[in-house]
């Protein structure tokens, strides 16, 4: 029987794009009316001619289940699998799927991936460390909490956050009273601040075992980089660093039996000490974001999105790679906020040593917006080098050759929603 996997679709992607070229399986499109605002007019004119499915996501999740067998009947699908790989709708996308009898996450397994004050509890319950912890329901929780860590800084942050929003590092209980946030029960959290190396480790997962991982090297943590404008990039690094006195493979797969995970692929954030010593932060059942998995596609030599997708209808994956493995990264340029006037062109970005892709998010002309997310940039290129070290100084040497001129003043501040 052909294999039909039912795929939710929350935006156009590489991953998306890379099913479409298959002409091995069958698909069925699954969005929602809350997320199609954000497909553009041609990706949905593109896409008109494969099986897709809308959810109305105001309606009881049994209604639009119900509808969509019947859907499934009327055109003679008979799906096989499933794959999610939004954050975002990683619970509403695995009940959908259960609710139809696809493999899926269970709703405790979603929560040990979304939420991150379950999350570090299955950590520690599978004897890793953590930084201090606890789930906050109120200011004075917060305040009590700071207090506890003895003048040192915490972290405040939703307990299923994306992309650092709402991620905020207070120094003093002054900063407390000024968080622009009203704090709902169960939906925020703080931890310590860590003052320890961040690191990324990515990873495909078979039949619950972890096929290989790959570790990404970031030289300043993601959201202060952004917005200090500082170097904000990620590298594949060729071979795993020496100091780590841990195997990554052998750590996700901790993570992994602890979580009784299955088939998928995972990208974790990580703190690792002087010593070598790993502390996991917090992890997405799903592919990394920024350019992450075409850097490890690149330095390996393989297709990591079609190697997902195998995965993910049942085909045995055999991992091939190049040799010697190159260190490939993405650097995200930074950013300002008001009208661009100047600005260094793609064209001469893709001149610089190493730098062999790109795509510019801001125009001459037009208004710029600074967010405070982790991905806030003008635009991004893709590096190459032999190590990490020569990779990061040519990703040196384009930041600090890129201009970026704006007119302050010509837009209105951008206020955080």
């Amino acid at each position: 029987m052909r294999k039909c996997l039912l795929f939710f679709d929350e935006c156009e992607s590489k991953l998306s794009n890379t099913l479409f070229n298959r002409d091995d399986i069958d698909f069925v499109l699954l969005r929602t009316t809350k997320n199609l605002k954000y497909l553009t007019e041609e990706y949905l004119e593109k896409t008109k001619k494969y099986n897709s499915f809308i959810v109305n996501y105001t309606e009881p999740l049994e209604t639009e289940v119900e509808r969509f067998k019947i859907y499934l009947k009327d055109n003679g699908i008979n799906l096989t699998h499933f794959y999610n790989d939004s954050e975002y709708y990683q619970e509403f996308s695995n009940k959908f799927a259960r609710s139809i009898g696809l493999q899926a996450l269970t709703e405790q397994q979603v929560n040990w991936v979304r939420d991150k004050v379950d999350m570090k509890d299955n950590f520690r319950s599978v004897g890793l460390r953590t930084v201090d912890y606890r789930p906050v329901e109120s200011f004075e929780d917060v305040k009590q909490f700071f207090i506890s860590q003895k003048g040192n800084p915490i972290i405040f942050k939703p307990r299923k956050g994306m992309n650092s929003i709402e991620t905020y590092k207070i120094d003093s209980i002054e900063q407390i009273n000024d968080l622009p946030i009203k704090i709902k029960k169960g939906k925020y959290m703080v931890e310590e601040f860590c003052y320890d190396k961040e690191w990324s480790i990515e990873s495909m997962v078979q039949d619950g075992k972890v096929l290989d991982s790959y570790v990404t090297y970031i030289p300043n943590p993601t959201i202060w980089a952004a917005i200090d404008n500082k170097l904000n990039c990620h590298m594949t690094t060729p071979e795993v660093p020496k100091h780590f006195k841990f195997i990554p493979k052998e750590l996700i797969q901790q993570i992994v039996d602890g979580m009784l995970l299955k088939n998928g692929v995972m990208t974790i954030e990580i703190f690792v000490d002087q010593f070598g010593n790993v502390m996991p932060s917090e992890l997405g059942w799903r592919l990394p974001g920024c350019q992450a998995t075409l850097n490890h596609s690149l330095s390996y030599g393989f297709d990591m999105y079609n190697a997902l997708i195998d995965i993910m209808i049942g085909n045995k994956v055999k991992l091939d790679y190049r040799y010697p493995i190159r260190c490939v990264g993405d650097l995200y340029l930074p950013n300002k906020e008001g009208l661009v006037t100047q600005m260094t062109p793609l064209e001469e970005l893709l001149e610089m040593e190493g730098v062999i892709d790109g795509e510019m998010f801001a125009k001459i002309g037009k208004n710029q917006v600074k967010r405070r997310v982790g991905n806030d940039s003008s635009g991004w290129v893709l590096v190459v080098g032999r190590t990490t070290e020569e990779t990061e100084s040519k990703m040196q040497n384009v930041f600090d050759n890129f201009n970026l001129e704006i007119e302050k003043g010509v837009m209105k501040k951008y206020e955080k929603k």
